[in-house]
């Protein structure tokens, strides 16, 4: 009986942490100020609004946006009163069903703050905003930008009024838009640029009672008010009756409270919050927080050959695994990642950065020990990628890469993290995937191309440097990387192996810079790798020995220590039976077509060995009988053409007298025939020549 009650509590600790591991796979969540964009609701959110938008445009994954979360929810939280005006809104661009919307507007790195001013339409990429550590800086910029669409008649009337008043405090009633709700005009007296008064006419907006306004002081306000007044605030009722209050509090929490108690103002007059009417709450929306990159179900081992020939084994680690054991899986999701999020994401991949995912493709190509099926897919690739030397569109890589996947041509993805696994979707993952990838084509490459001549180290480097320089939409992590590149990646390297300690050094480097950082995976902190666990000869004195550290990377990156564990199960697809049955008759066909080939074969090479072909002179003819036949051939073609020209001659003989004939004039051919007399017909000549017609008739009479 005590069973049932254990069970249930179990089920409902499991249902807690699922719902846990939901709230925590995000950056940002239903709790927070801010409305949480999606592909489904983006258009309907920012579209033809009336509203202003600030929206961020991040990915799970990257370090910085990381570190960056908790500045920006203070900074929705300082304009979440501000939503009659500006709202702030928030995209993942890690979710693959984000990724048409982050190339629609040609985020090429995290984090990305857009501005979008009211009524935006489809096509507008937005005005980007600086990102600053400060939320003051933040909400200047923002300001900033409201001011100028209205000055430039692009804001609504929705909005708040943000230009500066002119004229006497009570003349700001003939602005006055709801003057049969408004109650109370404030006018703000303040310096120029004032954005003390404009915070407050923001904060204060959503009142509808209260209209609020900035006016710029000027020469005629000098001579009333002093520099030690400002800012002073002038309330002006209905009547016309102003109250003024000098020396008002210099700083926006106190201006907004002095306003607020003098009016009577309070939290429950402002009208009903909508700031998170954008967020979704239905199961898929949960699905999609909770999934990123590479996540799925697991598969069973697969222990397909790797691509290329050379002297290393050719077959999948399979013995014990080891703490810093290297997984395919996560290769082959971080390559998927890659190609199939953080290209597809540019909008238009021309010049430069074409060249750099040439370059990058054919390395992977050349020297990743792939699966063979996904070694053709990436060769496939390439191979588009290098006919295109205009460009490519990014959505067109992507259909490209869709139409690419078949029986034998495979490029997995949503792949379960085994190595590169966090102990929260957030942490490790794709960055994790890639450095391992990149340390293994450094390694492959000197393994399989190192005791070349022609082989040059840097030119894996530079590929990998081109990917990340364009395609790394972490922007900041790629400035750094490429920083490291430019300080000593092409003076340093210089035989096969360098290029290996290089990359070895820089990752190093990141996790020393890394450490500590919010970005941090809590359960696994950065440090030096390897690990003196992992690698005691690699240690001496507390420092690590490269002479020890190269054929470690070696042995722990190279092919055939890779676990393939993990990796989805690649088979041919299922036929149904009529197909089985079709194939299975084709097969017999061509069986019994092979069997009969070689029967014929078999027949025709008998018959030639019994009865061999004589030479011609064994058929009773001679040199002398060949040449008669040859004579005789030639003399009766002779005769055939003459005959042939004697009828044609004839024929057109005959065929001319019968036109002369036919051309003579009338007249001469019926005065021949009309008389035998030879005077008159000599006569009827002459008359003829003479085209007298008249004469020759008389004649002929």
């Amino acid at each position: 009986m005590m069973e049932a009650p254990v069970l249930l509590l179990l089920l409902l600790l499991l249902v807690s942490s699922c719902c846990l591991l939901t709230a925590t796979a995000s950056l940002y969540s239903s709790s927070d100020p801010l409305v949480l964009l999606h592909s489904s609701n983006y258009s309907r959110e920012v579209h033809g609004v009336e509203t202003a938008w600030v929206v961020e445009f991040y990915s799970s994954w990257c370090g910085h946006c990381i570190n960056f979360a908790p500045t920006f929810k203070t900074f929705a939280q300082d304009l979440k009163d501000w939503e009659h005006t500006v709202k702030v809104g928030v995209l993942d661009c890690a979710v693959d069903e984000n990724v048409p919307v982050c190339r629609e507007h040609e985020v090429m790195g995290y984090p990305t703050i857009k501005l979008f001013a009211a009524r935006a339409s489809k096509g507008d990429v937005g005005t980007d905003m600086q990102r600053s550590s400060t939320v003051d800086d933040m909400g200047r910029s923002v300001i900033d930008f409201l001011v100028d669409k209205q000055k430039a008649n692009n804001g609504s009337l929705s909005w708040v009024n943000l230009q500066p008043f002119r004229g006497a405090a009570a003349d700001a009633w003939s602005e006055v838009r709801d003057y049969g709700i408004v109650e109370h005009v404030v006018v703000i007296v303040d310096t120029a640029k004032s954005y003390i008064s404009w915070r407050t006419i923001l904060d204060l907006g959503g009142y509808s009672t209260v209209a609020v306004r900035y006016k710029e002081v000027d020469i005629l306000d000098a001579t009333e008010f002093s520099s030690a007044d400002l800012p002073t605030v002038i309330f002006v009722d209905k009547a016309l009756k102003e109250e003024v209050v000098k020396g008002a509090p210099n700083t926006r929490e106190g201006l907004k409270e002095m306003i607020a108690k003098k009016l009577g103002l309070n939290v429950g007059m402002l009208p009903y919050k909508t700031v998170y009417s954008g967020r979704r709450t239905d199961a898929a929306v949960k699905k999609e927080d909770t999934e990123g990159a590479g996540d799925g179900q697991p598969e069973e081992i697969n222990s397909d050959k790797l691509n290329y020939e050379d002297d290393l084994p050719d077959t999948a680690f399979a013995g014990i695994e080891r703490s810093d054991q290297v997984y395919m899986v996560d290769i082959e999701n971080a390559v998927s990642y890659a190609l199939g999020h953080e290209v597809i994401q540019h909008k238009f991949v021309r010049g430069e950065a074409l060249k750099s995912l040439q370059d990058f493709l054919e390395v992977l190509v050349k020297y990743l020990p792939a699966r063979p099926v996904v070694h053709k897919f990436l060769s496939k690739l390439h191979q588009y990628t290098v006919g295109q030397r205009n460009g490519i569109e990014g959505i067109k890589f992507a259909e490209v890469m869709k139409s690419l996947q078949g029986q034998d041509s495979i490029l997995p993805t949503h792949q379960p993290w085994i190595g590169c696994l966090g102990s929260e979707p957030r942490y490790r993952g794709y960055p994790c995937g890639l450095w391992t990838t990149f340390h293994v084509l450094t390694v492959n490459s000197v393994l399989q191309d190192g005791s070349k001549v022609s082989f040059n180290a840097k030119t894996i480097l530079r590929a990998i440097h081109g990917f990340v320089k364009h395609f790394f939409s972490c922007k900041y992590c790629s400035q750094h990387f490429q920083a490291m590149y430019a300080e000593d990646a092409e003076s340093s390297v210089n035989v096969a192996d360098d290029g290996i300690l290089w990359l070895w050094r820089g990752h190093n480097k990141v996790n020393k810079r890394l450490h500590g950082d919010a970005s941090e995976d809590p359960m696994h902190p950065k440090q030096q790798f390897p690990s003196e666990a992992a690698c005691a000869a690699c240690w001496h004195k507390g420092t690590l020995v490269e002479q020890e550290v190269l054929p470690y990377l070696k042995r722990i990156y190279s092919k055939g220590m890779l676990s393939f564990r993990g990796t989805q199960m690649i088979s041919p697809p299922a036929k149904n039976k009529q197909a089985r049955v079709m194939e299975e008759l084709e097969k017999n066909r061509e069986r019994e077509e092979r069997k009969e080939s070689v029967k014929v074969n078999e027949k025709l090479h008998n018959m030639a060995e019994q009865q061999p072909l004589r030479p011609l002179s064994t058929w009773g003819f001679n040199s002398t009988d060949i040449s008669l036949c040859v004579f005789l051939y030639g003399i009766s073609t002779l005769i055939i053409m003459s005959v042939y020209c004697m009828v044609v001659i004839r024929r057109k003989l005959r065929r001319r007298r019968f036109l002369e004939a036919y051309k003579l004039p009338l007249v001469k051919r019926l005065c021949v025939k009309a008389t035998s007399c030879y005077a008159c017909f000599l006569h009827a000549q002459q008359m003829r020549r003479k085209r007298n017609t008249a004469a020759i008739l008389l004649t002929c009479a």
